[in-house]
């Protein structure tokens, strides 16, 4: 069997990925409602994973104030490339340049902190949130440098692994 460390790494990966996917969608609000959707799906299967209670209210409000608080500018950044989409062309076109990076970095660096939180013997009734803000910017900030470096230097992005297991079908 796999050890946890390395299927958590693969999950991360993998909706990470699909993220960055969903961020091409080029209909203000639904890019950024599927991003959504995904990383809460990341964070139960994580959850799973680790046998931890996962409760979908506290882990959206978790993932609302982590983002929130630690990526004002990303998060401005994010809603304005996808209410852009709505300009025709150039809009579409902006937005696209904008969401993906920004749903990838984001959920990559989520899945990086739940991951260790979980890793630690921690839950989703101790996650402490100001203790935590610092640690998510530091990997947001690294997963958005490494995409940004690889853009530059023209390479591929490596291609996303296959799961094993279907997606949640409704996180809500």
């Amino acid at each position: 069997m796999v050890d946890r460390k390395k299927r958590a790494q693969e999950l991360i990966k993998y909706h990470s990925y699909a993220s960055g996917a969903f961020g091409l969608i080029p209909v203000p609000g639904a890019d950024v409602a599927a991003v959504s959707v995904a990383q809460l799906n990341l964070i139960h299967k994580l959850a799973k994973l680790y046998e931890i209670e996962f409760a979908q209210e506290r882990t959206r409000a978790i993932i609302g104030a982590l983002m929130g608080g630690v990526m004002p500018g990303a998060l401005s950044s994010s809603v304005l490339g996808s209410a852009v989409k709505a300009v025709p062309f150039i809009g579409t076109a902006l937005g696209v340049a904008v969401m993906p990076a920004l749903s990838l970095a984001a959920t990559q660096a989520l899945g990086r902190v739940f991951a260790q939180h979980f890793e630690t013997g921690g839950t989703l009734l101790d996650f402490d949130v100001e203790a935590m803000r610092e640690h998510f910017r530091k990997e947001f900030e690294a997963a958005r440098n490494d995409a940004a470096n690889k853009s530059e230097a023209g390479e591929a992005p490596a291609a996303a692994p296959q799961m094993e297991e279907q997606p949640v079908q409704k996180a809500g």
